[in-house]
């Protein structure tokens, strides 16, 4: 039987699926793994080591039911994913892992799972050597560093000795470093991009053709700028696979497009190269005071024009809402149920989502503000139309959760590849 097994899950599928890669281009046997979504496999394979990886968001569902029986069963747990990396302490402290993997994965979790492998899968001094780690040792905490891959395109983005696919991640990084969102303070400021060769080379294998990128239009870019030509290079590259039978969703889910980004040389490289006409793009408030306040950077106009573009050129615009940021005002909430209904008068989509306070962004430890009565009417009312998507009421709950999460177990960001301040 298996000694290691690897605990997938809906939402941790893409970043497995990478992560195997790595494992599998740097000589690891992936036939020494159990890869498996059910977790009775798990409890009857008894492994020795169990791989997790999860965000904040998944840490009340059945996962610490999972930790406590496997622990019972004297195996080594280890988790990675935003929450083991921007709350290291609480994985170990609080949820009971045994140790945290603390950055990009690729080649510290080779370098980790190698050198288990040699002990007999128990924490020694060894694993000092290894950066990109957190656990207890003699009763003392230890961190070794924030493990940084550079060149993440060193590695493929999906296994070949096992059939598992999953969108592939072309960018990495962020400059924009919006105050709610985890990414730029823990992939960094600067956009690294795997090369089009490659992109083309492991598309070949996808039927319809996803890509994982914070902004689809800023391929080939240090990030804050459009770069047309490499842009269009990529899309380009893509073609004698479209002509093969695949299809090209770009801009759209798993990925979005900033709505400053939105332009007519940008749109016409979709209409030429690409199968979506559906483009999801992130308005976040209807008020520029709010938009300064989280450094979105855009302002409301850009999103407006985004959306004249997107109906201009036959986009259907899909349009991503935060209710209840910190310090929202009636009135910024006011402009942007204002925003949503243009949106909406004009034949767009809104997604509305409410704020959560994300461990390890500089708005961790803010408030969410309360809805107006205004803004719960609207939303009710567009949601039973139709005419709003999203999952802003479940969230409530939960936002509810993260808050008393960081009230009570707050660590203040020592593993990330840029300095998070504080700004509530």
């Amino acid at each position: 039987m298996p000694e290691i097994a690897v605990r997938m899950t809906k939402r941790n599928h893409n970043a497995f699926v990478h992560l195997l890669g790595a494992l599998e281009s740097q000589g690891f046997d992936l036939g020494e793994l159990l890869i498996t979504k059910d977790f009775s496999e798990i409890l009857k394979a008894r492994p020795k080591v169990v791989l997790y990886s999860f965000f904040t968001e998944e840490i009340w569902g059945g996962l610490p039911q999972e930790i406590q029986i496997l622990k019972e069963r004297g195996a080594l747990l280890i988790a990675g994913g935003y929450h083991a990396i921007a709350m290291p302490k609480h994985t170990l402290n609080q949820l009971g892992f045994d140790i945290a993997v603390i950055g990009e994965g690729e080649e510290v979790l080779y370098r980790l799972l190698t050198v288990l492998k040699k002990n007999g899968y128990r924490i020694t001094k060894e694993l000092l050597n290894i950066t990109g780690l957190a656990f207890y040792i003699n009763g003392e905490f230890v961190f070794t560093g924030f493990a940084k891959v550079e060149d993440f395109w060193r590695f493929p983005p999906y296994p070949e000795s096992v059939r598992l696919i999953s969108p592939i991640e072309i960018t990495r990084g962020c400059p924009f470093g919006c105050y709610y969102c985890q990414t730029p303070y823990i992939k960094g400021l600067r956009m690294r991009h795997r090369p089009i060769d490659q992109v083309v080379k492991y598309s070949r294998r996808m039927r319809d053709m996803r890509y994982i990128t914070p902004n689809a239009f800023a391929y080939g870019s240090p990030g804050a700028i459009l770069k047309l030509n490499k842009l269009k290079a990529l899309l380009k590259a893509l073609q004698p696979l479209r002509k093969e039978g695949r299809r090209l969703y770009y801009g759209t889910f798993p990925s979005e497009v900033r709505p400053e980004f939105v332009l007519p040389e940008t749109l016409e490289l979709l209409l030429d190269y690409a199968d979506n006409r559906r483009l999801a793009i992130g308005a976040q408030s209807g008020d520029d005071a709010m938009l300064r306040a989280m450094h979105r950077i855009h302002r409301v106009e850009h999103v407006k024009q985004a959306v004249e573009y997107m109906l201009e050129y036959g986009f259907e615009p899909v349009v991503d809402f935060i209710v209840g940021l910190p310090n929202e005002s009636e009135e910024s909430q006011r402009k942007s149920i204002e925003l949503m209904r243009w949106i909406m008068r004009k034949g767009g989509k809104v997604r509305a989502h409410y704020f959560m306070p994300l461990p390890g962004t500089p708005w961790a430890k803010c408030k969410p503000s309360p809805l107006s009565d205004e803004m719960k009417k609207f939303l009710g009312r567009m949601a039973a139309r139709g005419k709003i998507e999203g999952s802003w009421g479940m969230q409530v709950e939960l936002s509810r959760k993260l808050r008393k999460l960081m009230d009570e177990f707050y660590e203040e960001p020592m593993s990330h590849t840029v300095p998070v301040r504080n700004v509530c």
